[in-house]
């Protein structure tokens, strides 16, 4: 399930990684100022899922669920060029919202299991 913001937010990181990335040269020096508000910032998304994208290369493939190594291709950040590089970084910004997602979604049962001994207690 996808928020209006994540697609706010991707929306955003596409944009700028288009400008950044660009081969005109007057349009990758001239990057006008993105108001995200005071707390999102653009920049600090980029960097932070280009840093993950390359602590993922150094982990290397690692297997998850069932499947085995090897089982499906992987590009690499440092092989991808263009637009592979702009989707992956979209995509990083997307699997950050989602792991912050499940993360509170974790945390929700454990806030009032305070209370579960005094509940226990009043049962007749």
């Amino acid at each position: 399930m996808k928020s209006i913001l994540e697609e706010y937010k991707c929306g955003k990181v596409r944009f700028v990684t288009t400008l950044k990335d660009s081969d005109d040269p007057v349009v990758k020096t001239a990057q006008p100022s993105i108001n995200t508000g005071k707390k999102w910032k653009v920049a600090e998304a980029i960097d932070e899922a280009k840093e993950w994208l390359k602590m993922r290369e150094v982990i290397g493939q690692t297997q998850t669920d069932r499947k085995g190594l090897g089982s499906t291709l992987v590009k690499w950040w440092s092989k991808a060029e263009g637009k592979e590089k702009r989707d992956k970084i979209i995509d990083e910004v997307r699997q950050r919202k989602d792991f912050r997602r499940i993360q509170k979604a974790v945390q929700q049962p454990q806030q009032g299991q305070w209370m579960n001994p005094i509940l226990q207690s009043r049962d007749p």
